[in-house]
């Protein structure tokens, strides 16, 4: 039984290396195709991430860090925790406890805001996957139908060549995820 292997390239000349490394492996032009998207997306925007993602990581990180920086706050304030060098006198009244809770309240949710944000900027730069989307925003799919005894060898030369992602196919798309594809020509030789 044949089964379409798929490899991922970030760029068409890597997927015409890996075209060639195929080649050589022993598989024939008439198992190899190259595959890019109908309507190209640049890359750049691969990895934007949406104004509404951002706000709710601020929300998220002011709403954690701001309570637990409230509650250290308020263990400061009523001498819970001893802070050598820093002894307020809190011994005025409840009023300056509530000031020093919401001081600390404030200044931990705009430090959790700052770190929601971060860390989602930093972590939404995933790691490439064979799917429509990763390839319409720019990627190349190499595919060679390979039968089992040398599906192995197949994703094994895809990955030495570079490939980003290698799966198979088969199992994961139906046929009409190709209609939103076009087949191109290798400029090497066949």
């Amino acid at each position: 039984m044949k089964t379409s292997i798929g490899g991922l390239f970030k760029k068409r000349k890597q997927a015409e290396h890996a075209y060639e490394a195929l080649q050589e492996a022993g598989f024939t032009g008439e198992e190899i195709t190259i595959w890019v998207h109908k309507k190209k997306v640049p890359l750049n925007y691969e990895h934007r991430v949406s104004a509404q993602e951002l706000g709710i990581s601020a929300a998220i990180g002011a709403v954690v860090v701001g309570f637990i920086a409230a509650i250290l706050g308020l263990l400061i304030a009523r001498g819970i925790i001893i802070i050598p060098g820093f002894n307020p006198d809190l011994t005025r009244g409840p009023y300056l406890e509530m000031i020093t809770f919401a001081l600390f309240l404030a200044q931990g949710a705009i430090t959790g805001a700052i770190l929601g944000v971060a860390i989602r900027l930093f972590t939404s730069r995933q790691n490439a996957k064979i799917t429509p989307t990763g390839i319409k925003r720019g990627g190349v799919l190499v595919v060679v139908n390979a039968d089992d005894t040398k599906k192995d060898s197949a994703e094994r030369v895809m990955r030495e060549s570079g490939a980003l992602d290698v799966q198979n196919l088969t199992e994961k798309w139906d046929s009409n995820v190709w209609a939103d594809f076009r087949e191109v020509q290798p400029s090497v030789g066949s």
